[in-house]
């Protein structure tokens, strides 16, 4: 099992933005064909599609925050054809190394709803914290949560 992470281009876009979540997650993020679009035109953003092997299995977009300079992981989903395999926590510590070398950062933040438990629940195993704040830019008012590297 070769996990990668790949740059979303020209020749993968539409792949994957047609990854989704199950339904009762969708109120969790946003589409990531909407997540794409808004890399395309918030060049601050970056999306990449999360590959083991040669097979798509997520998406994540993550940036410099252009208000604040803040670095955020601001979208991680995995396919809801393979989730439950462990691909969220094998991606999970990739891309926050791979974030961390980009931007030299000695903090990543993210958010999330409180009502997903289990997103909660995985990133604090990787050292997130909550830090009380509330996030009410988004779609999903949720917690902002922070890892100090």
């Amino acid at each position: 099992m070769s996990l990668r992470i790949r740059e979303v281009t020209a020749e993968n876009w539409l792949e994957t933005a047609l990854l989704s979540v199950e339904d009762d997650q969708k109120g969790f993020i946003e589409s990531n064909s909407f997540s794409i679009a808004q890399s395309i035109f918030e060049p601050e953003w970056n999306s990449v599609s999360l590959y083991d092997e040669e097979i798509l299995v997520g998406y994540a977009m993550y940036g410099n925050n252009s208000w604040n300079d803040e670095v955020w992981l601001d979208r991680f989903m995995v396919d809801k054809r393979f989730q439950g395999k462990g691909y969220a926590k094998r991606f999970l510590p990739m891309l926050i190394e791979h974030i961390r070398k980009l931007y030299h950062c000695n903090k990543i933040y993210l958010s999330v709803s409180e009502e997903n438990k289990v997103a909660i629940a995985l990133y604090e195993r990787f050292g997130f914290q909550l830090n009380g704040e509330v996030d009410d830019s988004g779609v999903v008012v949720g917690l902002v949560m922070e890892l100090a590297l």
